[in-house]
């Protein structure tokens, strides 16, 4: 087991957890992990990593490879569904012989992206950062009930309020949406609201605050919904002109998703509105 950094023995939550039956794949990702200031553990397969998060460890997310002896990626990735969503790691798949229905099985599973092998670095780097803060936005705590505007506490919470930068305002935002939408699954039946859409656009927005990158497998993951509806949805925001999709100039066999000029200034239009900000005509 290679456990880099110093760190990783007084605090058993650490970034990240790599799990490969290659020793010499272990030691190139979490080179590329230690190198970005990650804190890494790594495990050789799905036994050996439970065993680890038996043991005490909390990854915030998991690599993992696809293939491997005894529990594969695959099987790991279902041990971890059944984790609490705050225990819950973000799972990111590496591999050499993906194919679709690998892709589907992935995004099933919540896997937040699927990266093929050779690994690029930048890439991979990437990729735990957004799922990083993807699970930050999961696990934060519910919004409490906030008292009527005329409150004593309501006038004492205000100043905090306006002290927010535009960006931290926006992202508690989208943790308020978030929090909405979990009380809402409550209690509603899950197939009324099960459009996609939505979902896609705050995370789009989401990966355009943080600057990072999102892909059709993880926008697809995110969505909750099959891979061929997730697919159809993407097809319809485009047609709209929300998002564009724009190949990866380092690896042409992925494809990255963004927010337009026009998608994005609507996002951003309806967080103002949402905030309760004035806009100029």
């Amino acid at each position: 087991m290679n456990v880099p950094g110093s760190n990783v023995d007084k605090a058993r939550a650490i970034d990240v957890l790599v799990v490969d039956d290659d020793a010499d794949n272990i030691e190139e990702l979490v080179e590329y992990l230690s190198k970005a200031g990650l804190t890494c553990i790594s495990a050789v397969d799905g036994w050996a990593a439970l065993k680890l998060l038996a043991d005490g460890f909390k990854p915030g997310v998991v690599v993992t490879d696809l293939r491997m002896p005894e529990m594969d990626g695959m099987e790991f990735a279902e041990r971890l569904s059944q984790f609490s969503d705050r225990e819950r790691p973000e799972i990111i798949f590496v591999s050499g012989h993906a194919g679709f229905d690998d892709a589907v099985a992935a995004i099933r599973l919540g896997a937040r992206d699927m990266l093929t092998k050779p690994i690029d670095a930048p890439k991979l780097v990437r990729a735990v950062k957004s799922a990083q803060l993807v699970r930050q936005l999961r696990r934060q705590p519910e919004t409490p009930v906030q008292p009527a505007a005329d409150a004593p506490e309501a006038h004492a919470r205000e100043p905090a309020r306006k002290d927010l930068d535009p960006l931290a305002r926006k992202r508690a935002a989208l943790a308020n949406l978030r929090t909405i939408r979990r009380a809402r699954a409550q209690y509603f039946p899950s197939d009324l609201f099960s459009d996609p859409c939505w979902e896609m656009l705050l995370d789009l927005y989401d990966a355009k605050l943080a600057g990072a990158e999102v892909t059709v497998t993880s926008l697809g993951a995110a969505s909750g919904v099959p891979l061929t509806t997730a697919l159809r949805r993407m097809d319809a925001l485009q047609t709209h002109g929300l998002i564009v999709r724009v190949e990866d100039a380092g690896d042409k066999r992925r494809t990255i998703i963004r927010l337009t000029a026009p998608g994005l200034q609507a996002v951003e239009n309806f967080f103002d509105t949402y905030l309760g900000r004035t806009t100029a005509p």
